[in-house]
C-alpha cells in the first residue's frame, strides 16, 4: 500500500517509520532541511532503551512537490495548518483515497472532508510521545494506544487502517464513540500541552507542583461542562486521574506545544484550548481559565522577537 504521511515532525516520522516496515511511505513536510535530510539519512528513531533505528526505505517531497496518488494520507501537521497543508498536497487523493488524522485538537475531520468522501474520513487520537530533535532524529520516549473511529459508517476503511497500524507494530484500538476519545484527548492537551509550554517544563511537573495541578484542574473542569453541553458526559474524578496517568507515563517527555515554543513557532492553541473557548459560546458556558491561556500563549508567540 502507498501511505503518505503530511507532516514530517515528531510524531509524523514516528508512524511514517514504522508503517514503513511493511509499505511504501511518502514523507511530505514544507520545511526542506527536514525533507533533505529524511532523503538522505532516513528517519532515525531513539527508542526509549536507548537504541537507534534507522528508516532508510522511505521517500521525503516539500509540500506541494509530490504527484504521486495513495492509497491513504496521514495527516499530522499542526491544526493550524491542516488547511493548507490539504489544498497543497491535492495531487495525493483520489475518489478512494482514505484520510487518516492523528492531529491534536478538534474540527480536523470537517476540514479534510471537504478533499476526500466524509467516509473515507479516519478520526483518532495517539498517545505515543515523540520529540524531534532535528535532521530526521526523533526521540521515542513513551509509547500507547492508538485510538482511531469515523462518524460515518467507514466499517471498511477502519478495519483496512488497524490492520495496517496494528502490523507495523502500533497497538490500535478502534472506537464506538470516537467522540468521547477525542474530547479526552483534549482534557489531556488543553492541561498538559498549554501549561507545559507556557512554564517550559517537561509533562511531569504538572503533577508534581500543587499551583500548577490546581491550575490544570480548573482547566479541565471547565472542559468538562463544554463537553457536556454538547453531549459527551465525563467523571470529573476519572477525568483527572487520565491527565495524572499521562503526566507519570511521559513524565519527562515534553509535550508538542513546548517544542514549539522552544523552536518559536506558532502553536496549537487555537484548535486546542481556543476549540473549546469557542465551543463554549454556543452553549453559554464561561471559561474565563481557558480564555486567558489562549491570550497568554498568543502573547507569548508575539513576544518571540524579542527572545535571544
Amino acid at each position: 500500500m502507498k501511505v503518505a504521511v503530511i507532516g514530517a515532525g515528531a510524531m509524523g516520522c514516528l508512524y511514517g517509520a514504522y508503517i514503513s516496515r511493511q509499505h511504501d511511505v511518502i514523507m511530505i513536510d514544507a520545511y526542506a532541511p527536514q525533507v533533505n535530510a529524511i532523503n538522505e539519512q532516513g528517519i532515525r528513531l531513539e527508542e526509549s532503551s536507548g537504541q537507534v533505528d534507522t528508516f532508510s526505505n522511505v521517500r521525503a517531497y516539500v509540500s506541494g512537490e509530490c504527484k504521486e496518488q495513495v492509497d491513504l494520507v496521514i495527516v499530522f501537521v499542526k491544526s493550524t495548518y491542516t488547511e493548507m497543508a490539504l489544498e497543497q498536497n491535492r495531487d495525493l487523493f483520489t475518489p478512494n483515497t482514505v484520510v487518516m488524522t492523528l492531529q491534536n485538537g478538534a474540527g480536523n475531520d470537517r476540514k479534510i472532508a471537504q478533499y476526500v468522501n466524509k467516509e473515507n474520513v479516519i478520526i483518532g487520537t495517539s498517545k505515543h510521545n515523540a520529540v524531534n530533535l532535528g535532521e530526521g532524529l526523533v526521540k521515542h520516549p513513551a509509547s500507547g494506544v492508538t485510538n482511531i473511529g469515523s462518524n460515518h459508517e467507514a466499517d471498511a476503511v477502519l478495519e483496512m487502517a488497524s490492520q495496517l497500524l496494528s502490523e507495523t507494530g502500533f497497538e490500535v484500538d478502534v472506537a464506538d464513540d470516537i467522540q468521547r476519545i477525542i474530547w479526552s484527548k483534549l482534557l489531556v492537551n488543553l492541561s498538559v500541552n498549554a501549561f507545559t509550554a507556557i512554564t517550559e517544563t517537561p509533562i511531569g511537573y504538572m503533577i508534581k507542583n500543587d499551583y500548577a495541578w490546581d491550575f490544570a484542574k480548573r482547566l479541565v473542569y471547565e472542559a468538562i461542562e463544554v463537553a457536556e453541553a454538547d453531549g459527551t458526559y465525563f467523571d470529573r474524578r476519572e477525568a483527572l486521574e487520565m491527565v495524572k496517568s499521562v503526566c507519570v507515563t511521559a513524565g519527562d517527555g515534553y509535550s508538542s506545544m513546548y517544542q514549539d515554543r522552544k523552536k518559536r513557532v506558532k502553536m496549537e492553541i487555537d484548535a486546542i484550548n481556543g476549540a473549546i473557548v469557542e465551543q463554549a459560546k454556543q452553549y453559554g458556558v464561561p471559561t474565563p481559565y481557558n480564555t486567558l491561556i489562549v491570550g497568554l500563549i498568543h502573547a507569548i508567540e508575539g513576544a518571540y522577537e524579542f527572545y535571544d
